[in-house]
C-alpha cells in the first residue's frame, strides 16, 4: 500500500513538473516550481524502486556505521574543509567495525 502511494506521488509530481514547465514557460517562479517538483518526483521514483530492499537491513553494513555516515555528512555540510578528517575517520570506523564483527562470528 505504501509503495503504491510513493509511486502515485512520484507520477503526480512528474506530471506537475511537466505541466508547469509547458504551461508557464520561462518565468523564474515556474522554472523553480517545475525543477523542484521534478527532482522530488525523481527521488520518490528512486524510493519506489528501492522499496523492497529498504525493508531489510544491509548485511554488509555494520549497524553503527550508518549513524557515523549521517554525522559525517552533517559535519561536511557545515564545514566542507572537514572532509579531510571525516572521510578517513569513517574509513577507520568501518574497518574497526568489520574486524570486530568478524571476530564475533
Amino acid at each position: 500500500m505504501r509503495r503504491r502511494l510513493v509511486l502515485v506521488i512520484s507520477v503526480v509530481l512528474l506530471i506537475v513538473s511537466a505541466f508547469v514547465s509547458w504551461q508557464f514557460g520561462n518565468d523564474s517562479t515556474a522554472r523553480f516550481a517545475a525543477s523542484a517538483s521534478g527532482r522530488i518526483g525523481l527521488v520518490m521514483a528512486a524510493l519506489w524502486l528501492a522499496w523492497p530492499s529498504l525493508k531489510r537491513p544491509a548485511a554488509w553494513l555494520p549497524p553503527g556505521i550508518a549513524v557515523g555516515l549521517v554525522v559525517a555528512l552533517a559535519v561536511v555540510a557545515a564545514q566542507p574543509r572537514l572532509i579531510i578528517v571525516a572521510v578517513p575517520a569513517i574509513g577507520i570506523l568501518f574497518t574497526l567495525a568489520s574486524v570486530v564483527r568478524s571476530f564475533r562470528s
